[in-house]
């Protein structure tokens, strides 16, 4: 009973320790939100996430695996987010639905959830700056991608910020969209819709320039235009930050096939 004592005694000493830390760390986090808001910059950074939690599993040396280190560092930076700054992420409801729970595991218990009707209603949420960021389902495993947000997405000035993997296999696949650009994480994907012509060979040609710049393809879509034009909505997945792609004549060669390009978002591929 004594060695339970003297371990309860450890366990206490490092509480304490732990608790100064992060009440050190959301000092910092509240200076870093001063800059952030004084400066106009986004509070949320997904690339600046990403690097972090992976940096975190690497250092890592045990007992703690990946998905307990992104847990615990979940409410370590939902905390801070929301010291920064009132946070308020919009989602499809009801509470409980599925972007609700993505919602929070993405974000956390300490910022404030807007939960709304429909997919466009979280997009008009954002897009008005009611919301920092919104949470709409992007795909599931039985139907693909949903036209719903696909429709959104042709029509908005808004980015993908992230995607998000469901917990469960039969879960759909969630995306955070913003009103900005994420800077490179070193390891990204973007969305690129190109709207195409209906007719033979469109499609093949629009593709070809992704081929020839040995750019790999990981989701494909395609959507009728609402607005009645004679045209395909194409939506393409592709490995890469959209600094990366525009390095290249991928672009230009894609405006040469197609009757518009627009980028919809360059995110971090999501850590497994």
């Amino acid at each position: 009973m004594s060695d339970l004592t003297e371990l309860r005694q450890k366990i206490d000493a490092i509480d304490t320790e732990l608790l100064r830390l992060l009440n050190e760390r959301a000092t910092v986090a509240k200076e870093i939100g001063v800059i952030k808001n004084k400066s106009s910059l986004p509070i949320y950074s997904p690339d600046r996430e990403m690097k972090l939690l992976r940096s975190l599993v690497e250092r890592s040396k045990g007992p703690l695996g990946t998905e307990a280190i992104h847990a615990i560092y979940r409410e370590i930076m939902s905390a801070s987010i929301a010291l920064e700054k009132d946070v308020a992420i919009a989602c499809l409801g009801p509470s409980g639905s599925p972007s609700h729970q993505s919602s929070l595991r993405k974000f956390g218990s300490s910022v404030r959830y807007t939960l709304l009707p429909s997919i466009a209603a979280v997009f008009e949420e954002v897009s008005a700056n009611r919301a920092d960021c919104g949470v709409v389902p992007m795909e599931d495993p039985e139907h693909g991608f949903l036209g719903a947000t696909l429709d959104e997405l042709a029509e908005t000035d808004l980015s993908i910020c992230t995607e998000m993997d469901s917990e469960f296999a039969e879960g759909p696949r969630h995306i955070v969209i913003g009103r900005q650009s994420n800077a490179p994480s070193g390891h990204d994907q973007t969305l690129v819709l190109l709207r195409l012509a209906n007719k033979p060979g469109a499609l093949v040609s629009a593709l070809e320039p992704f081929r020839e710049n040995q750019i790999n393809l990981t989701h494909f879509a395609s959507r009728t235009s609402r607005d009645g034009k004679s045209e395909t909505l194409f939506f393409v997945q592709a490995d890469g930050h959209k600094n990366d792609l525009e390095g290249s004549d991928l672009f230009q060669s894609l405006s040469q096939n197609c009757r518009a390009v627009k980028i919809l978002g360059s995110y971090p591929i999501p850590q497994k």
